[in-house]
């Protein structure tokens, strides 16, 4: 899942949570796929973001897995033949794919 701003918001985009607005009043709930004219109401009742199934859009500075994973691998890349940091570094490299697998 993923927060978003509303402006990024797309029709066929599924709310992964509901949605409230500030005096907690559900507007939308967790399930239903969005329509522009749902959108719109939404920014209108002052929504800022929302969350959505999947990672459907790519927010700058967000990196992609692959990006991680050799950032994660050049971190560690001076202390390769540590087996105790080598163990931690495919521990946090699992996490990672484990991660970005429930997007």
């Amino acid at each position: 899942m993923q927060r978003i701003p509303i402006s990024l918001a797309r029709q066929g985009m599924k709310l992964a949570k509901e949605v409230r607005d500030g005096d907690g009043k559900v507007l939308c709930g967790a399930g239903v796929e969005l329509s522009t004219s749902m959108i719109e109401r939404l920014a209108r009742s002052g929504v800022h973001a929302v969350t959505v199934e999947g990672h459907p859009v790519n927010l700058p500075g967000e990196k992609s897995l692959a990006e991680q994973i050799r950032d994660l691998e050049y971190r560690f890349s001076r202390v390769k033949d540590d087996p105790v940091l080598r163990a931690v570094s495919r521990t946090i490299a699992e996490h990672l794919v484990e991660e970005y697998s429930k997007m």
